[in-house]
């Protein structure tokens, strides 16, 4: 169940996050815009952040399943 959580956390987070860091010019927007992938979903164009996904999933699902222990 920990890891369905985190999936979902994560790909809340990959979406999200690129929007959010749309405009920063730092090293954390920097990491972001490194595995960005866009694609058109019914004429909006939606950002994806592989790096951010994994990352954010990984330590979700370590905190989640270390909770339900």
């Amino acid at each position: 169940m920990a890891l369905g959580k985190a999936v979902l956390v994560g790909i809340v987070a990959s979406i999200a996050m690129p929007y959010v860091l749309r405009g920063h010019s730092g090293q954390l927007g920097d990491w972001v815009r490194r595995g960005l992938v866009d694609f058109e979903v019914a004429g909006h164009q939606i950002y994806w952040s592989l790096p951010l996904f994994a990352g954010v999933t990984l330590i979700a699902w370590l905190f989640l399943s270390w909770a339900d222990k």
